[in-house]
């Protein structure tokens, strides 16, 4: 008995280390992933969170979020969008540029909606 239970454990130790090696493996393509990035990229997604946070705090959807409506979170979601955008506007295509103007505007009629 105690000879199946040690080759249990130590089939287990091998499973667990098997498991950390891929975790660290996924870990290291990730954080390669990541060093591709731009400075760019990554202001962009973060316009993309602010953007979607700011609805969630309006409220939007109706219904669906109402729970975490707070115009104060929501003004600085939308002012911090567009205070990244002033900064981001000159590195970016016209075409970028422009949807993410356009998606100021939306935050910001939204906002004036909800609050006002």
């Amino acid at each position: 008995m105690a000879k199946e239970e040690k080759e249990k454990n130590i089939k287990a130790e091998a499973q667990d280390k098997n498991k950390e090696e891929d975790q660290e493996e996924i870990l290291k393509q990730l954080q390669e992933e990541v060093d591709k990035l731009s400075t760019k990229d990554i202001l962009n997604q973060m316009m993309m969170s602010l953007s979607s946070l700011a609805y969630k705090k309006m409220g939007l959807p109706a219904g669906v979020n109402d729970k975490f409506k707070n115009e104060t979170d929501a003004k600085l979601a939308v002012d911090a969008f567009d205070s990244l955008l002033k900064v981001i506007g000159d590195e970016v295509t016209a075409e970028e540029r422009e949807n993410l103007e356009s998606s100021l505007s939306n935050l910001q009629i939204n906002y004036v909606k909800v609050f006002k």
